[in-house]
């Protein structure tokens, strides 16, 4: 009887520790609000890939790519922006889940690069004394070849919604360290980093649907 409870006992724990292992593996996603806003808005399209690796128990290997093209206006100028961007950095999953859970609340740090083209379409001369009236001109120009670099902090949400399946909600700051300028005006929009705020600062958000390829269970 005793030799029946010590195996009982070896079986249990065998069985917790098979049906708790955690999946290691390549999660691949899109950020599902960026064609949503620029439909409801009439832009044209952009797309980003995220994926992220987890190489320990609350780390993960984490980047996005993607592209996008924005027409905007700042200061009395029409401006278009369209270039392809790319972010590398990691996760940390600071979220102590329950056992059989797999959810995430999460900070993590990139690195930020985009290649683009800037096009002024027009731009507004002022009159300060009202004697001509303000005059715009339409002065299309394009500014190839330029790129920008930044760092960011990412913060945010996961959750699994089903097997492998996971929504996120994630915010990121973000601050520019290097840029190349088209001559006679700054980059108010930079691809991947979107829109340049005051002292090269910027803000983002993102809502992503991914999947993850399970390759080993821990």
């Amino acid at each position: 009887m005793f030799v029946s409870v010590i195996y009982a006992q070896e079986q249990h724990t065998k069985m917790d520790s098979i049906a708790y292992k955690q999946a290691y593996g390549l999660r691949i996603g899109v950020d599902i609000s960026r064609p949503i806003i620029q439909s409801l808005q009439k832009q044209d399209l952009g797309l980003e890939i995220t994926a992220d690796y987890r190489v320990a128990d609350s780390w993960y290997i984490a980047g996005e790519v993607g592209y996008e093209s924005e027409p905007g206006s700042e200061d009395y100028m029409q401006f278009y922006t369209k270039g392809s961007y790319a972010k590398l950095g990691f996760n940390y999953n600071a979220y102590e889940n329950w056992q059989g859970m797999s959810n995430e609340v999460y900070f993590g740090l990139r690195y930020g690069f985009s290649s683009f083209t800037q096009e002024l379409t027009d731009f507004t001369i002022l009159d300060p004394d009202h004697y001509f009236g303000d005059y715009t001109a339409d002065a299309t120009k394009t500014y190839e070849g330029l790129t920008a670099h930044w760092i960011g902090l990412h913060f945010g949400l996961k959750v699994e919604i089903v097997s492998h399946v996971y929504l996120t909600a994630g915010i990121q700051f973000k601050k520019i360290i290097s840029e190349q300028k088209p001559q006679g005006f700054a980059n108010l929009y930079v691809p991947g980093f979107q829109k340049v705020l005051l002292n090269n600062a910027g803000v983002g958000f993102n809502y992503t649907i991914s999947y993850l390829i399970p390759f080993i269970k821990k």
